[in-house]
């Protein structure tokens, strides 16, 4: 039975825009993705507002800002409350993404979009999943199985295939058919047959544009002009800047310079400062099982893990950069520029070169960053300089090699954001409020403590076992009585004691007993698992022992750093900065390239394919390269944000429901497990969807049909039962069947070819 399809880009189509997409399956409504920009700007999700609160279900692809940066935003203001799915990594990640851009947020201005208890809530509801895992939804979604294959552009990247019935969705955005140092390729690579056997073939395919008219050089020559990039600045007493993101892509960078600066025996420091720096490092360091092969076996065979980094420092301040003077290396988050320790450094380091030193100092690209962004600009500015002829090397078989880094001076006039210290009589009016804040507490406190003295006196001995004994005073002290009636003394004489009587809801705090004595609570003789004990470590700050085995869970640091309390304020102000700095873009972004996506695609050659994501250039040049391809569908389709697509499969698939009568009258034949019979009989139509197949009537006709060959048939078998009827069969030449020396039996393309010969 074909299903109703039906695709919608909400954002990211035709553009480099975030990623967010709307696919309905007969009455189910899939949301693919649903990334923002680190604006935060919550105009742009006017197009996801009208579908959030109708999502049945949400698939989360990366652990980026660009995959999930509205998730938990969506979660909190928009009513999304559908069941997500995303794998163990991408939930441990994201939620690290969304820390430090919270932070980076919080650091310049005023930001209540979303908190960090959104963001908890929001990744605690998330349904982890592991590669190769069919899932089968619930609900309104029942039907329809989900299973995440790796994609390998980032830890825990998924390409989502989305099965109903005879229909088969796969959605591939952002892979890589390469191998890098911590991730393996992408099950989508051309040579994994694993990987076509399972995904080949689809009744649709969701695919990017993002690197269609790019030209990747080979990754040594890439290695090699980071590496002697960093090394000339170093020599000449520059530092280096990389913004990168703070929980994906920066693994690749920090592995790679970790083990670079271990080779050479650099003393340089090499710094790796974001929010959550120390955290995403662990993170890393527990989810080896997700990475490449070479990654497990070198740690299965040397027990070394390869984040435990030795020379890679993790810092979460930008002030715990002058503990490292002189020249250095630093990955710091934001990769656009616009925000983040990347932001902030950038700036400080361009005044720098202005006041205290001659050296200059290098940035360095590793991501082309979305458009509009102060580092998609730098890009802009560099690709100018060093414009090749980048068509023809697509085109060709030769790739382009890395440009070298530009001089780069200009003024940029851009907004700055910042949180300085309070002075004056602000900080003198801060004081006052807060010394009346604090006096306001007290009082309440001291009113709270007399209370609780008051009910502590009265509380009775009498044991119930039915009473609940875990009232908290706290929240009984906070409630609204009518009356509270408290004895004038209690010491009044045997015969003049008085009582007391507390009004609703008041419970009295009474021990429980059970019929042998005291009640015995559970939770003193609990025996910890595994992983209390790990909690019990992380809390602690100690080494802890986990399946056998010493585990560093040395997280004694929380996840964000405590906040300064030192009184502050925001301010903002137009500023003009003279730049002045080597400039240069080294493609490390790990995605796949022009030439090896449309070959994969040749390969799973799918029956319908939609092309989001890219820029129109790039979505216009893979379409018109597809119609090249041989025998490739010509159901290609680049839509707009906003544009409805039916993409229905045009199958003579139908359901019907079958008689008891027509079964019972069904001759079977067995094929490996399943049992086939011919159908013949009348289809009836009734009110339900759902047409009814009967018995034929007396005065149908039904019309001969010759045999149905099903099945992969096999020469030797069909050797023998020839054999069997008595008919001599015996192979001659190249799998030639002569039956009878009058027969010939060859089996060429799964069909049965017959020669007959006098």
């Amino acid at each position: 039975m074909s299903s109703d399809l039906k695709f919608t880009p909400i954002s990211g189509a035709k553009n480099s825009d975030p990623l967010c997409y709307l696919l309905e399956i007969d009455e189910v409504k899939l949301l693919l993705d649903c990334g923002w920009s680190d604006k935060f700007d919550v105009e742009e999700l006017q197009q996801f507002r009208r579908v959030a609160k109708q999502a049945d279900a949400l698939l989360i692809s990366h652990a980026d800002v660009q995959h999930l940066g509205a998730y938990p935003y969506a979660r909190s203001h928009l009513g999304l409350s559908c069941p997500v799915f995303a794998t163990i990594p991408v939930v441990n990640m994201g939620r690290m993404c969304m820390y430090d851009l919270h932070q980076a947020k919080v650091n310049e201005q005023e930001f209540d979009v979303f908190t960090l208890e959104d963001v908890d809530s929001a990744f605690d509801k998330m349904t982890p999943l592991r590669y190769s895992q069919p899932t089968a939804l619930q609900g309104k979604c029942k039907g329809i199985t989900i299973t995440a294959y790796s994609a390998a552009h980032t830890i825990g990247g998924t390409v989502w295939k989305i099965k109903k019935d005879t229909d088969e969705i796969l959605y591939a955005v952002d892979y890589n058919h390469s191998r890098e140092r911590h991730l393996g390729n992408s099950v989508l690579n051309v040579g994994t047959s694993q990987g076509l056997e399972s995904l080949g073939r689809p009744t649709l395919m969701i695919t990017d544009a993002n690197n269609a008219d790019v030209a990747l050089p080979k990754r040594k020559s890439r290695d090699t002009a980071l590496f002697n990039t960093l090394a000339e600045t170093l020599r000449n007493a520059g530092s280096v800047l990389l913004p990168t993101d703070s929980s994906t892509r920066v693994l690749e960078l920090a592995l790679m310079l970790d083990q670079h600066w271990a080779k050479n025996q650099f003393t340089y420091p090499l710094i790796l400062l974001t929010h959550t720096s120390y955290h995403t490092a662990h993170f890393a360091k527990v989810m080896l099982e997700w990475m490449g092969e070479d990654m497990t076996r070198t740690f299965s065979q040397t027990r070394e893990n390869p984040f435990d980094f030795k020379y890679l420092r993790l810092c979460h301040r930008i002030e715990d950069l002058e503990k490292y003077p002189g020249p250095k290396v630093v990955l710091a988050s934001n990769q656009s520029l616009e925000t983040g320790f990347g932001r902030d450094l950038f700036l400080r380091w361009m005044r720098q070169n202005q006041t205290e030193t001659d050296a200059v100092n290098t940035l360095i690209l590793t991501d082309r960053a979305a458009p509009g962004t102060l580092a998609a600009h730098l890009y802009n500015e560099w690709y100018g300089r060093n414009r090749a002829d980048e068509a023809a090397a697509v085109a060709g078989t030769d790739r382009p090699e890395v440009r070298s880094p530009i001089e780069y001076e200009t003024q940029l006039h851009t907004v700055i954001h910042q949180r300085v210290p309070l002075e004056g009589e602000e900080l003198e009016e801060y004081e006052t409020r807060k010394r009346n804040q604090a006096e306001r507490e007290a009082q309440q406190a001291a009113i709270m403590a007399r209370s609780r003295v008051i009910m502590e006196e009265d509380e009775s001995d009498a044991s119930d076992a039915d009473e609940p004994d875990d009232v908290n005073l706290e929240d009984l002290l906070t409630t609204q009585f009518d009356l509270y009636v408290r004895d004038a003394g209690k010491s009044g004489g045997f015969f003049k004691q008085t009582h007391s009587y507390r009004m609703f809801p008041y419970v009295e705090r009474r021990k429980k007993f059970d019929d042998y004595g005291e009640a015995i609570m559970v939770d003193h003789y609990k025996q910890a698992s595994d992983i209390e004990q790990i909690e019990e470590a992380m809390n602690a700050g100690t080494g802890a022992k986990f399946g056998g085995e010493d585990v560093d869970m040395d997280l004694a640091e929380p996840i964000l750093p405590a906040r300064d309390e030192t009184p502050t304020k925001y301010i903002s102000f137009e500023d003009s900065i003279t730049i002045k700095c080597m400039l240069q873009y080294i493609d490390f972004e790990g995605l796949t390239d022009g030439r090896s996506i449309r070959n994969i695609l040749a390969k799973i050659a799918p029956r319908k394919l939609i092309i989001v994501h890219g820029t129109p250039q790039a979505t216009e040049h893979l379409s018109a390269a597809l119609k090249n391809v041989t025998q490739f569908t010509n159901d290609v389709y680049t839509p707009d944000v906003g544009e409805i697509l039916n993409v229905s499969a045009a199958t003579n698939i139908y359901r019907v429901r079958l008689t008891d009568a027509l079964v019972t009258a069904l001759r079977f034949s067995k094929l490996d497990d399943y049992d086939l019979a011919r159908v013949s009989g009348r289809i009836h139509f009734s009110s339900d969807r759902t047409p009814t197949l009967d018995l034929p009537s007396s005065q149908d006709q039904i019309p001969f049909e010759p045999p149905v060959l099903v099945g992969d048939v096999r020469l030797r078998e069909f050797r023998k039962v020839l054999q069997a009827e008595g008919i001599t069969a015996e192979f001659k030449g190249e799998l030639l069947l002569v039956c009878n020396d009058h027969v010939v039996v060859r089996k060429v393309m799964f069909k049965l070819s017959l020669w007959m010969f006098g």
